[in-house]
C-alpha cells in the first residue's frame, strides 16, 4: 500500500499522468480526401475537460498545393488576425488553425461547426467522413 501511494504521488509531481491527470482528455480525427486533384490529409484534435470542448486544432496538409490555394489562406489568414479566439499557421503545404472555444466569436464558432459537448462534436466529425480515435 505504502509503495503505491509513494508511486502515485511521483507520477503527480513528475507530471507522468499529463494533461489526462488534470481533466482534459484529447482525441483525433483523421481524413483524406482528394479535391481538384489535391491530395489534403485533416487532422483534428479535439480537447475537452469534464466533456466540454475547450480547444481543436485542425492541420490540413496538402501534397501538391496551387498557389490559388496559398492564398486563399494567406486571406483568411488576415481574416483571423481581426477576430479573436482562432489563428491560422502557414508552413508551406500545412496549415494549422488553433481555436480556442472560450475565446472564440461566434463566427469562428459557425464556420468551424464548433459544438459544446466532446461527443457530439466526434459524432459531427464522423458524420462528415472522419474517423476518430
Amino acid at each position: 500500500m505504502k509503495k503505491n501511494i509513494i508511486l502515485i504521488i511521483s507520477l503527480l509531481l513528475t507530471g507522468c499522468l499529463g494533461e489526462a491527470g488534470k481533466g482534459y482528455i484529447t482525441k483525433t480525427c483523421t481524413k483524406k480526401e482528394t479535391i481538384n486533384g489535391n491530395n489534403l490529409e485533416t487532422k483534428i484534435e479535439i480537447k475537452s475537460k469534464q466533456g466540454n470542448v475547450e480547444t481543436i486544432t485542425i492541420t490540413e496538409k496538402y501534397d501538391n498545393i496551387e498557389e490559388s490555394i496559398i492564398n486563399s489562406k494567406k486571406s483568411e489568414q488576415n481574416l483571423f488576425k481581426q477576430t479573436t479566439g482562432a489563428t491560422l499557421n502557414i508552413d508551406d503545404s500545412i496549415f494549422t488553425y488553433e481555436i480556442n472555444k472560450k475565446e472564440a466569436s461566434n463566427i469562428i464558432i459557425e464556420k468551424f461547426n464548433i459544438l459544446d459537448e466532446q461527443h457530439e462534436q466526434i459524432k459531427y466529425y464522423e458524420n462528415n467522413g472522419y474517423i476518430c480515435k
